[in-house]
């Protein structure tokens, strides 16, 4: 069964050095949204700043599967400042 590795960089680089087998790229493909989907769980608030990962997917040959990129923005957060800045202002 084909090896695939899971690199994210959030700013800086995160090798999956151990990599999962798995039996073939559809898999690896439903495995990279999955894992993603608990990253944001587990770090949503980091996130909200609006940076992007990005998730590579590589065979064991080094080839590229899949690349998933992700972000977010908190508006309520952007709001809530400028509320405050303008009741300051006042």
């Amino acid at each position: 069964m084909p090896r695939y590795f899971f690199h994210v960089h959030d700013g800086e680089d995160l090798l999956d050095r151990e990599g999962v087998e798995l039996p073939g790229p559809v898999e690896a493909r439903e495995q990279a949204i999955a894992t993603a989907g608990e990253m944001i769980r587990q770090s949503g608030v980091v996130l909200s700043d609006g940076s992007v990962w990005t998730m590579r997917v590589v065979n064991e040959n080094g080839g590229e599967v899949f690349t998933l990129r992700f972000s977010a923005d908190d508006h309520t957060r952007r709001q809530g400042r400028g509320d405050a800045d303008r009741a300051t202002a006042d």
